[in-house]
């Protein structure tokens, strides 16, 4: 098997084991997780990222091809505990390519969720702000009028050696 063949196959197992998919949920490499994967760790870890993912899941006990998926979850486990730092990346990248992908914003809102790709442009739907419904009970704090609010005297912050700024 060539290089880049190794490669391609490793994250592609690597992205299924972390989010396998089930029932109308897609694996990750369906989507095309692993592609996003691998540029995420060219641009976080350069050049080199590919092969210390390579080596540091050798030593967790890869590759993950044609092992069941409880052994994979193991080698995932002791790769995590090894190489946090890469693992969070890892994790992250993938779980922000899987849930950014049309079939699968298609899927959560078939749940009924209002799902936006990208909710900076429009947020998410909010109802109103009802004064007397959302006011806290739970009776701690005290609301104070603008007009109302006067100067606490720090001096005797100060005198006692406390740095009042």
């Amino acid at each position: 098997m060539g290089e880049a063949v190794r490669l391609a196959t490793m994250l592609r197992d690597l992205v299924d084991a972390l989010i396998p998919g089930q029932g109308d949920w897609p694996p990750a490499s369906l989507v095309g997780v692993h592609g996003v994967l691998a540029m995420r760790l060219l641009e976080q870890r350069g050049e080199a990222g590919l092969a210390a993912l390579e080596q540091a899941l050798s030593e967790a006990g890869g590759p993950l091809a044609g092992r069941a998926p409880a052994e994979q979850a193991a080698i995932v486990a002791k790769l995590e505990q090894a190489s946090s730092d890469l693992f969070t990346l890892l994790r992250t990248a993938t779980y922000f390519a899987y849930y950014e992908h049309p079939a699968v914003i298609r899927q959560i809102r078939a749940l009924g969720q209002p799902y936006q790709a990208v909710p900076v442009h429009r947020g998410y739907p909010q109802k109103p702000f009802d004064l007397v419904a959302d006011r806290p009970s739970h009776g701690r704090g005290a609301y104070v009028e603008t007009e109302a609010v006067r100067r606490v005297d720090l001096r005797p912050l100060e005198e006692a050696g406390h740095d009042a700024s």
